[in-house]
């Protein structure tokens, strides 16, 4: 079993988290981009499942942030 974990730890897990969800973000806006360009409805449904995948990523990286803001707040506190 773990001990608490150091805010300096939280803090680098929030800035991998931010990194992550700003670039899975990223990813799901040039996704949809390529949505309308997309001749074929085939791809065009692949296409947006890619970005709906990503989006749900990003609702879980951005849990995941609000979990480490609150646990940082809390060892700070």
């Amino acid at each position: 079993m773990t001990g608490p974990v150091s805010a300096d730890n939280l803090r680098a897990q929030l800035k991998q988290v931010e990194t992550d969800l700003e670039r899975v973000r990223r990813t799901a806006a040039d996704i949809r981009s390529g949505v309308g360009e997309a001749e074929d409805p085939t791809d065009r449904g692949s296409l947006i499942q890619a970005a709906d995948e990503q989006d749900a990523l990003a609702e879980a990286l951005a849990a995941r942030r609000e979990d480490l803001m609150r646990r940082l707040a809390e060892s700070e506190g």
